[in-house]
């Protein structure tokens, strides 16, 4: 666990040179946050979350890309162990509509399934924007390959996507988002969300607290269907 913490800590740098010698012309953004916990006594445990998210805007086309991992141990045992990638582009064909593509990627030790996999398509709106208030909503149809990490058995079944993003600024040092996404299939009904709360400490850095709650429909004999994450993470934007 430490030695994961340390690897990330160490590419912190490289990701903020890379930041500074990007021309400001590409439009290229990004946000990278680490949280790390550690509890000792009747119970010693370990939690470290790790995040990384790029986007770009160009004229009509935006394109962005996140990492998100998650590494537990309580007394010597893991207790979550998960790595999700997205990415999606979308093509906005009006002032508030558009169309997305999207990719998710999935390895979570303890959801019952060894990966997830996911490409989807369809339209979204964002039906609120103002200088406080955002709200983005969407919805797609696509297909998902999944495979069971208790029979090795892998499934392929058609999805409908919908996701939710919302965005308050509190104040210039706050930001409250609260985001919802579910991925409908008949193999496994997958849904993910997460609050959060941001707070600026100074310039590109601030802290971030998160309550995540992951789910799936279908899950082996003894494996929970839902996970609930608390997190306190620091934030560089970039």
């Amino acid at each position: 666990m430490l030695r994961k913490l340390l690897l990330i800590v160490c590419f912190i740098p490289l990701i903020s040179n890379a930041a500074d010698e990007a021309e400001p012309s590409t439009g290229w953004k990004g946000e990278g946050g680490l949280g790390f916990t550690s509890t000792s006594g009747n119970t010693d445990s370990e939690t470290l979350t790790a995040n990384l998210g790029i986007s770009n805007e160009i004229d009509q086309w935006k394109h962005s890309a996140a990492l998100k991992t998650i590494q537990a141990e309580t007394d010597d045992v893991d207790s979550a162990d998960s790595l999700q990638l997205n990415a999606r582009s979308e093509y906005k064909f009006s002032e508030k509509s558009y169309v997305f593509g999207q990719l998710r990627y999935e390895d979570d030790e303890f959801s019952g399934y060894d990966y997830q996999t996911s490409i989807s398509g369809g339209i979204g709106s964002r039906f609120i924007e103002t200088e406080q208030h955002l709200l983005d909503l969407y919805i797609g149809l696509g297909t998902r390959s999944l495979k069971d990490a208790e029979t090795g058995d892998s499934e392929e079944d058609a999805i409908v996507t919908a996701g939710l993003l919302y965005e308050y600024k509190i104040s210039e040092t706050a930001t409250f988002n609260q985001s919802f996404y579910i991925e409908e299939g008949d193999e496994n009904t997958h849904t993910e969300s997460e609050t959060s709360l941001k707070l600026k400490i100074d310039g590109n850095l601030s802290a971030k607290v998160a309550y995540l709650v992951k789910r799936n429909s279908e899950v082996p004999a003894g494996i929970d269907k839902s996970d609930e994450l608390t997190t306190i993470a620091l934030v560089y934007g970039f």
